[in-house]
């Protein structure tokens, strides 16, 4: 990575010696670094992110629709990190082609925000990081879904995703469609319940927002170990129209649980109390934009999002593992047996959470979630 100095720095007229370069953990799809300049007696740390070519198909789109988002929400006081510009051109991202490839690159160079280490076990900290992401969907509210054009549509559809995993399972390109026959049986056990939301989204029967679409736990950065531990939402990739009510449940699907079994055979289920404590922290930011249809499917949509992650794992696995980043190669397998098995129990729990849901709403909904 020591060609950043020329190639990307110097490009956005970064003046100064690279002190220090490290990639950072935590992302599935793309490679973020953390780049310390030395510049005389100031030392400045940016953020660079490299595209994913496999996973961002219309990486200008992508970009350019992030610079609308970080400048509402600026405007409208809420801290995120700036988006650097690109020398006098005054793009906030950079196309390179290098010599020897035929591809673009695509980097992107923003504020790094320091940043501590906080436990996903401390209630407080995921009361602060639901507040955080219903902040962050309630400050969208008023940014009309057109003002981000082009972008790819339907991150989270559900169906489309379970067509693209009986694909891959169907061309069988690895050879690996034979040993994965129980995780697709499982899937297919639960393709009803888990599209029903998106094929009614689909269907016009709830509002199409702009929406965060990957709001993980590691997508919240904490800048103080005390309360309110000042939570700043990250990771712009995925904003685009969407439905709201799966916001809130892949930061459930994210934190929520608990894990036991192994590797090879995990033991998954939701933790009724974080469940509650991320609702309380969602709806509390939210609650007043929240249609009754947009609440009465935030328990089936924790269903929904978390069977549609182990789809794209395991599509990912059959495909030869291209979308996400992996350490060993079955880690897309597990990671799909993982997210199945919690599907599995969040369908077992459904009433219940529906039941939490209405209580802290205030409402009452019908076993279908109308």
């Amino acid at each position: 990575m020591g060609w950043i100095t020329e190639t990307i720095l110097r490009r956005y007229g970064i003046a100064g010696s690279i002190v220090e370069e490290r990639e950072l953990d935590g992302g599935n799809v793309n490679r973020t670094y953390r780049v310390s300049v030395r510049d005389g007696a100031h030392l400045t740390k940016y953020l660079v992110q490299k595209l994913n070519p496999e996973a961002v198909r219309q990486p200008r789109v992508m970009l350019r629709n992030m610079v609308v988002v970080t400048d509402h929400l600026l405007r409208k006081g809420i801290r995120t990190a700036k988006l650097y510009p690109v020398g006098v051109s005054g793009e906030r991202f950079l196309e390179i082609r290098r010599h020897g490839h035929t591809a673009a690159e695509y980097w992107r160079v923003e504020e790094y925000l320091e940043a501590v280490t906080v436990s996903a076990e401390d209630p407080a900290v995921l009361s602060a990081m639901a507040h955080a992401f219903g902040q962050f969907d309630a400050a969208l509210s008023d940014l009309p879904p057109k003002r981000l054009r082009g972008a790819e549509r339907g991150f989270h559809d559900t169906y489309t995703r379970y067509r693209q995993l009986w694909n891959a399972a169907a061309e069988d390109v690895c050879g690996r469609t034979a040993e994965v026959s129980c995780e697709l049986m499982l899937l297919k056990e639960l393709e009803a319940e888990a599209c029903e939301v998106s094929l009614r989204y689909a269907a016009g029967e709830y509002p199409i927002r702009v929406v965060h679409n990957d709001t993980k736990f590691n997508n919240v950065l904490f800048t103080s170990e005390e309360p309110p531990y000042g939570a700043v939402v990250i990771d712009f990739d995925t904003v685009m129209e969407g439905m709201i009510a799966y916001d809130f449940a892949d930061s459930v699907r994210s934190t929520a649980k608990i894990t036991g079994g192994s590797k090879d055979e995990p033991d998954v289920r939701i933790d009724a109390d974080k469940f509650r404590i991320i609702a309380q922290g969602y709806l509390s930011e939210t609650d007043k934009m929240l249609t009754p249809d947009e609440i009465a499917a935030m328990a089936p949509c924790t269903l929904a999002v978390t069977a549609e992650l182990a789809a794209r794992y395991l599509t990912d696995y059959l495909e030869g593992d291209r979308y996400f980043k992996i350490e060993e190669p079955l880690q897309n397998l597990r990671k799909a047996k993982l997210n199945l098995s919690f599907a599995m129990n969040i369908r077992k729990r459904m009433e219940e959470l529906r039941s939490i849901i209405a209580e802290i709403a205030g409402t009452e909904i019908n076993e279908s979630g109308k």
